[in-house]
């Protein structure tokens, strides 16, 4: 079907989605996106989206087809700095038919999605990942770049085994000790990182991330403990330290070390990649063990935008991101 040039955007009905035109939602993003089955389902979940309301899915209908959709996911980001959580709205699921396409329909969804969280009184700031930067700019998001991938090569990098170094499978792992894992994830935040605020949620999210990824899975059972991830350990081109979680710096070397050994084991490189900065440890070390090798990645193509915060709160929130004090992890966009 070929949409007509004369069509006025008036003629188009804007409204948010009811649950049980979900279907339509998801048949219409699986018709654009190739995506695996059941990625997109975790948009309604109770176990990936808990949060959830009635209306944070808006479309554009035409002719009585839904055409046009953009979807707000409510994701809470903590802060160790103030002890608070601000709901973020992160905009997701935008798309729109081919043939409707440059008619103006998700922009005007997104002017609409801003007005519901403006006007709701919840939500503190929206982001959304996105290489189409003038589509959301003009609207009131901001580029804000950020560390993505480390890379460097380990230089003297010593062997450190010993008995407690065990590596598994994150079925294994998440089947075992999902409970210290959740409260090793969520007692250890940075300067602003996503809640994983109940067990089923991070089991939820741990299991489709860390199993698509085939990671590995050491926890270190010391009297703080963290644990650390590797994704595509078999994979020496794609092959990544993916997560982890300390309780300090001393921790955090360990992890990161273990890490970086049993890619030596595997693959005997040295070349070790990591998903974002250390929580603790500074660049000056990591230049160390890389002997001012060290290569940082920014990834330019995340935007966010103010709600209601302050001006210099969201400063500070864009500072973190961009320095790498606070976290991403790839599980928290879809």
């Amino acid at each position: 079907m070929t949409l007509n040039r004369d069509v006025e955007t008036s003629s188009v009905v804007y409204r948010s989605i009811k649950n049980y035109e979900q279907k339509q939602v998801l048949d219409l993003l699986y018709s654009i996106f190739p995506c695996n089955p059941d990625d997109f389902e975790r948009s309604y979940t109770a176990e990936a989206s808990p949060e959830y309301q009635e209306g944070d899915t808006l479309g554009a209908w035409c002719d009585g087809r839904l055409v046009s959709t953009a979807h707000i996911r409510r994701l809470r980001i903590q802060s160790s700095e103030d002890d608070n959580e601000y709901l973020c709205g992160f905009i997701s699921n935008v798309a729109t038919a081919e043939e409707y396409r440059k008619r103006g329909f998700s922009r005007h969804l997104l002017r609409l999605l801003i007005e519901k969280m403006g006007q709701s009184s919840e939500f503190d700031l929206s982001m959304l990942g996105t290489d189409v930067h003038n589509h959301y700019s003009v609207l009131g998001w901001e580029q804000i770049s950020i560390p993505m991938i480390v890379t460097i090569e380990w230089k003297d990098l010593n062997s450190i085994s010993n008995n407690n170094i065990k590596w598994r499978s994150a079925a294994e792992v998440l089947s075992t000790d999902r409970d210290l894992l959740f409260k090793i994830h969520s007692n250890t935040s940075r300067k602003y990182q996503y809640s994983r605020t109940n067990g089923t949620m991070f089991k939820h999210w741990a299991g489709w991330d860390w199993q698509q990824n085939e990671a590995i899975v050491y926890i270190c059972h010391d009297a703080e403990p963290g644990y650390v991830v590797i994704s595509k350990p078999n994979n020496i081109e794609d092959i990544c330290v993916y997560e982890w979680r300390a309780a300090n710096i001393d921790v955090e070397r360990k992890l990161l070390k273990a890490a970086a050994e049993k890619i030596l084991q595997r693959h005997q490189t040295n070349v070790i990649r990591f998903y974002g900065l250390p929580q603790y440890i500074g660049i000056d070390e990591l230049n160390q063990w890389a002997s001012n090798s060290i290569k940082i990645e920014k990834k330019g193509d995340m935007m966010i935008c103010n709600i209601r915060l302050s001006n210099d709160k969201l400063e500070n929130i864009k500072a973190a991101y961009s320095d790498g004090s606070a976290s991403c992890w790839l599980a928290d966009f879809f």
